[in-house]
């Protein structure tokens, strides 16, 4: 179903171009570094852009390699993440409508610095890399904008490591949910998961039998109800209480 935000498209094969302008152009409006571009500064990259289609589990591109094009994700979720030498996959970020991906490997010789794969369906638009780094050489608001970018980006990680310090498993997963709740209702909200558990784990530092026993205690506690991907919230009062206690104020003044 169209929910407003992009227009409606037909479902395409994996990594199908679907060359729509209007729907790149709104694609690219709904990302912070270029919503405030006038309409002849978005123009080049609107007509460099392409718009695909990937299914969930495609690699986007792996760390190191050559960051010829960076995204904007019109539609469903990207998992940043890193391979230790172990094998071992760390989640570095989860990144959905509105976010752009491998953007700052323009600053990193050219290379990604993470990899990425599709966790549930996407559209995107991908834009050639060195157009962007032409352009912020050129484009001073445009430098300014990928400055305030990477330190709102900055600022977010740092806010997340210091509440995942302080708060327990069923408050990192009361957060999530808290998240993806609309700013706008209060009450008798229901809403979906937007990929599976097991990552929602691993997103939140967890392995799943803590995310398990977590959910637990979090449904006692707030008496949320879920099945499957659905979640039921009655009150986000109570869940923001639960979650934050007496830093609300500060962490989620917006559900206050």
């Amino acid at each position: 179903m169209d929910d407003g935000r992009f227009p409606a498209m037909t479902n395409p094969a994996d990594g199908q171009n679907t060359r729509h302008p209007e729907y790149s152009l709104k694609c690219l409006r709904g990302a912070s570094l270029f919503s405030h571009l006038s309409d002849e500064e978005i123009a080049c990259f609107k007509d460099a852009a392409q718009t695909r289609s990937y299914e969930k589990g495609k690699i986007l591109y792996l760390q190191e390699d050559p960051a010829d094009f960076f995204y904007v994700i019109c539609s469903g979720w990207i998992k940043l993440f890193h391979t230790t030498q172990e094998g071992e996959e760390v989640v570095v970020d989860m990144l959905t409508t509105g976010h752009m991906v491998g953007e700052s490997a323009i600053f990193e010789h050219g290379r990604h610095t993470s990899s990425a794969q599709v966790v549930e369906d996407v559209q995107l638009v991908s834009i050639p890399s060195s157009l962007l780094k032409d352009q912020v050489r050129l484009n001073s608001t445009l430098a300014l904008g990928m400055l305030a970018l990477m330190s709102r980006h900055h600022r977010r990680h740092y806010d997340e490591i210091a509440l995942n310090i302080m708060q327990n498993a069923p408050q990192r997963i009361g957060g999530f949910l808290l998240r993806l709740c609309p700013a706008e209702k209060k009450k008798d909200i229901t809403l979906y998961l937007p990929y599976d558990k097991t990552l929602i784990a691993s997103n939140l530092g967890m392995k799943s039998a803590t995310f398990s026993r977590a959910l637990d205690i979090l449904r006692q506690e707030t008496a949320i109800r879920i099945s499957g991907s659905r979640v039921e919230i009655d009150s986000v009062a109570q869940l923001v209480k639960f979650v934050y206690g007496p830093l609300a104020t500060k962490y989620a003044p917006e559900y206050l």
